[in-house]
């Protein structure tokens, strides 16, 4: 069992709203509030590069934090580089790969911007074909378009590990499966997956893994990873140069050597603070246990979207039951736009929302600190939404 009071007292935001948006950014602990101002603290007192902050921030504390991303991905250290965010994964791998006119990706429909925009610029710049997989919730059907897209010149297939507009959880393993038979590469946002659920980055089978810090993990804004299968490192042309990126420089001869980790991929300055306060988080996370978030989740959501699908003129959009449900669900309110809805819930009731404007629809984030109670105000205030006033669409 989880103390969920316990829980909820290391989250000061959980206090003043009903906290329904994880999904896009979690509330921060206290821990890791604490962390940030600790470090800060300590740079200003002692200097940002004297040798106490660097030898506990970049060389221990940095590197700690690695340690912990790679367990929490199930990857070895030397195959996670230390990000941003989604962001920069996908574009550490999309600028890595010597890519030719003609060339194929696989791309969901469902994929967040900041995994289409990148992808457009490519073929609209290198004369890549983007090929589109239309999701459902229905797993073999998903498989069955995939592999209807792969073709000889299929050469990577990016792929939300949950859909950030359904809350659909996508069945990974066998589409990586199918790839990797097919000799196609793979790239997995795992944006609304890492603090969800248990992810293993080896037994997934996919190439690379990129997920961020500041959703369901707690961490704070700026903090992000991905994990490059460790035969696939030096293939990829690093995006960006600089001293940190390097093993070895010789200004004499002009020569340098890169690292041979994925750190290869990582920017220079960082601001280390975030990162130990990530770190934080982590621990937070994961000394409640995944599984159990999991279990927790499934259980709220479950009981969420039965009553949500009962009341008048909502359809919601996420999978009703089954293991392919996730803590993210969107819903339609007939009558409403979604703006004026979210609007409402806030201003009436504090319920802090998303939107998903290409489904007029609310998405709203069950996480593992969330109460029966507040999902139940959230349904009232639905309910009240659609019995107790006009309709509030727009013309």
């Amino acid at each position: 069992m989880i103390d969920i009071d316990a829980v909820r007292a290391g989250i000061p935001a959980l206090a003043n709203s009903v906290y329904l948006n994880t999904g896009t950014f979690g509330p921060l602990p206290t821990v890791a509030a604490d962390e940030i101002r600790r470090a800060y603290s300590e740079v200003e007192r002692l200097g940002t590069f004297s040798p106490p902050i660097f030898a506990e921030m970049e060389l221990q504390g940095f590197e700690a934090v690695r340690g912990q991303v790679a367990a929490l991905l199930g990857a070895s250290p030397a195959e996670v580089a230390l990000t941003r965010n989604v962001t920069d994964g996908i574009n550490i791998v999309l600028h890595g790969i010597d890519w030719q006119a003609g060339d194929e990706v696989i791309l969901t429909d469902q994929e967040h911007p900041a995994g289409t925009v990148p992808w457009l610029a490519l073929a609209q710049r290198a004369g890549v074909v983007l090929r589109w997989l239309e999701l459902s919730l229905d797993s073999d059907a998903v498989m069955r378009r995939f592999e209807a897209l792969l073709t000889p010149k299929t050469r990577l297939a990016q792929l939300s590990h949950v859909s950030c507009l359904t809350g659909f959880r996508l069945p990974v393993g066998r589409l990586c499966a199918t790839a990797r038979q097919a000799g196609v590469l793979t790239l997995i946002d795992g944006a609304h997956a890492e603090g969800q659920f248990s992810v293993d980055f080896q037994t997934l089978g996919c190439d690379f893994y990129a997920a961020c810090g500041h959703k369901w993990l707690l961490g704070p804004q700026g903090v992000g990873m991905v994990a490059i299968r460790r035969e696939l490192v030096e293939m990829l042309r690093p995006l960006w140069l600089g001293w940190d990126v390097q093993q070895s420089y010789d200004r004499g001869e002009r020569r340098y050597q890169l690292q041979t980790t994925a750190a290869r991929f990582e920017q220079s300055t960082r601001p280390w603070p975030l990162y130990l306060a990530f770190g934080k988080s982590i621990d937070f996370v994961t000394r409640v246990g995944l599984d159990k978030i999991e279990t927790r989740v499934q259980a709220l959501r479950s009981r969420f979207v039965a009553a949500l699908s009962n009341l008048p003129g909502v359809t919601v959009l996420s999978p009703v039951a089954g293991a392919r449900g996730t803590g993210l669900i969107t819903a339609r309110v007939e009558g409403w736009s979604c703006e004026a809805l979210q609007e409402r819930l806030w201003k009436r009731h504090r319920v802090i929302t998303n939107i998903i404007r290409e489904f007029n629809a609310l998405r709203f984030s069950i996480a593992f600190f969330t109460t029966e109670a507040e999902l139940e105000l959230a349904l009232d205030a639905i309910n009240l939404a659609v019995r107790g006033e006009s309709p509030k669409i727009d013309t």
